[in-house]
Order: structure tokens, then sequence, then C-alpha cells
């Protein structure tokens, strides 16, 4: 096995007990390797979750490229949350302990409001495209953009712990929620931003 292939399969086992409840030795008897052979691809549970956020954020970021690109549209921007929604799944210990990693591990806090920058121009960019194309009403006071970037961006990060609670530890929807979060974009939208608000949720 690779250094990724081990790392993949700690990750089942990271989500099944969580980051604090994992131990270090329990997670090398989880993958069937010995301690001492798993410490040679990684020396501590740390540098394990960062390689797993790494991988997390990669994904994340091949799923959001496009965004405000190619064919900037409201369908686009729902199948983009849809397919960052199942990568959350995929992840989901980093996500249910979200706040207890990223102060635990500075690298990993450093990267995430990283990403959250990235994120937010990128949606604001795309906000300014639709709204060209008569899609979006506009700001009608100037910064508007950038609160909506920041709900959905927020939203979008802890939606996986309000599913925990209210479905459980086996059922995550991330359709359900992705539309949810989509949903935030309602009061800005014209006639013509409703209709394609309505072709991409089908209805």
């Amino acid at each position: 096995m690779n250094k990724k292939e081990i790392a993949l399969k700690a990750l089942k086992v990271l989500n099944r007990y969580g980051y604090a409840k994992s131990d270090w030795k329990g997670i090398a008897e989880g993958i069937n390797i010995g301690f001492d052979n798993f410490k040679e691809y990684f020396s501590d549970k740390n540098e394990l979750v960062i390689f797993l956020f790494q991988e997390c954020c990669g994904e994340s970021d091949m799923a959001s490229s496009k965004i405000d690109k190619e064919n900037p549209s409201l369908v686009n921007l729902l199948q983009i949350t849809q397919a960052s929604f199942e990568i959350q799944v995929k992840y989901k210990f980093i996500f249910l302990d979200f706040y207890q990693i990223i102060n635990s591990v500075e690298e990993i806090k450093d990267r995430y409001f990283e990403l959250l920058s990235l994120r937010k121009v990128q949606l604001i960019h795309l906000f300014q495209l639709l709204e060209q194309q008569e899609v979006l009403r506009g700001e009608i006071i100037a910064g508007q953009y950038s609160n909506l970037a920041n709900q959905m961006t927020m939203l979008s990060d802890y939606w996986i712990t309000n599913n925990f609670l209210f479905f459980g530890e086996k059922e995550f929807k991330p359709d359900y929620y992705s539309k949810l979060v989509f949903s935030i974009l309602l009061p800005y939208l014209t006639d013509l931003g409703i209709q394609q608000y309505k072709s991409a949720i089908g209805i």
C-alpha cells in the first residue's frame, strides 16, 4: 500500500470514531497494519489528519474550479454545491470535529482560511456574472454579495453537524442540504432567475 491508500483506510476509522476518540495506535489496528510500519508513513495523528484535509481540499478545489468560469449559472452552482457536500460526507470526521481540529492543527487552520478566501472571491464573481445575465437583481446595499457569499460558505461548512443531529450518524442528506443552502438566493432572483431556480431544483 502507498501513503494515500493507507490514509484512505485510516479515514474510515476516523469517520467511525471521530478525531478526538480515535486513538493513534487504534487507527493502525483498525487498518490492520503494524504500528511501527504505520509510523513510517505518518509520524502522528495530526500528520495523518493534515494529509486527509489536503486531500479533501484538493477534491473540493477541483469541484469548485469552474464555479465562476465556464457556463456560470444557477444550475451549475447547485451541481457544484451538491458535489462539494458529497466530498464533505466522504471526509465527515473533519467537519463533525472541525472546531477542535482547526484549533489543534495550525496548518489546517491556515489552509482553511485560504480556502474560505478563494470561495468568497469565486462566489462574488459568480453573483456579478449572474447579475449581468439578469438572473440576480443586484445589490440593494453595497456589500450584499459579500454577505451572501459568507452566509453560503458558513452554512456549507456546518450543515453536516445539523444533519448528524437530525438524521443520525448513518444517513447523510447532501442533496437536501445543498438545496437548503441554495434557497438563500431566492430573495435576490429576478423573474428569469426564479425560472432558472425552479429548473435547477426540478420543480
